[in-house]
């Protein structure tokens, strides 16, 4: 080796082995083995090639909590995050939008019903809207034998509540021919709970998809880690006196 080289060998960043092994690792089994931070950090090497980005994955685990959190995060506050550049960020959002579309592609091409795919569909509500800081709704629009029309995010809230407006949902229904659909919202407090409200705003939407010739299929409650389906729970009723209860 000549001096040359050997200046190049000392010059070289203690990361640059650490970043060939860690690829290794990963490369060995998927990164099933590897904790969050790890796969956090492999991610941030491609938009930040010349930095040691283990502290800052790191940071962004303590603030999200979690990687799924992290990928999902609004833009504007991910920006807003020190030492995580644009690059960073728009990597962030790209694989987000993979992991949408490879989930609704799933549900498009499986021939089978889409409730026997709920599983699909609670992970595509979840990684659309499940980290969210403030509650969203997300309506999924289904036709004949449950098959996926669209989908579309037609309410923001705040932290704590969203609006459902059950007359512009149906009229949205008619417009594309759906014969039923399904109602996601989010619970930024991650418990899945639903409260009185949900349950009334439910029944609510129910009948009026059903004044219209529509069913709701289901309602579904979304956190980072938990959910809570309507259907699941055989739906909702409302009894002779006309308070709302649970079967």
């Amino acid at each position: 080796m000549n001096k040359k080289e050997e200046n190049k060998v000392k010059k070289e960043p203690d990361y640059v082995g650490h970043r060939q092994r860690l690829k290794a690792r990963f490369l060995s089994d998927l990164g099933r083995s590897m904790p969050d931070y790890e796969i956090l950090e492999l991610v941030l090497m491609y938009a930040i090639p010349r930095r040691d980005v283990k502290p800052l994955a790191k940071e962004l685990l303590r603030e999200y909590k979690t990687l799924s959190a992290v990928i999902a995060a609004d833009q504007s506050s991910l920006t807003d995050f020190p030492g995580l550049g644009s690059s960073a960020v728009t990597l962030f959002s790209l694989i987000h939008s993979c992991v949408n579309k490879i989930c609704w592609e799933n549900l498009e091409k499986n021939n089978e019903p889409i409730l026997r795919s709920m599983t699909e569909v609670v992970e595509y509500c979840r990684s659309h809207i499940g980290y969210e800081k403030q509650e969203k709704l997300l309506v999924i629009y289904l036709g004949n034998k449950f098959k996926y029309i669209k989908h579309s995010l037609e309410q923001t809230g705040t932290t704590s509540a969203v609006m459902i407006n059950p007359q512009q949902i149906a009229r949205n229904a008619l417009l594309c021919n759906a014969a039923s659909v399904i109602v996601c919202h989010n619970h930024p407090s991650g418990e899945c709970s639903p409260s009185k409200s949900d349950i009334e705003m439910t029944l609510n939407l129910k009948q009026s998809l059903e004044g219209v010739g529509i069913g709701l299929t289901d309602h579904i409650i979304i956190s980072p880690k938990e959910h809570y389906s309507f259907y699941e729970r055989s739906y909702i009723l409302q009894t002779g006196n006309g308070k709302v209860q649970m079967i």
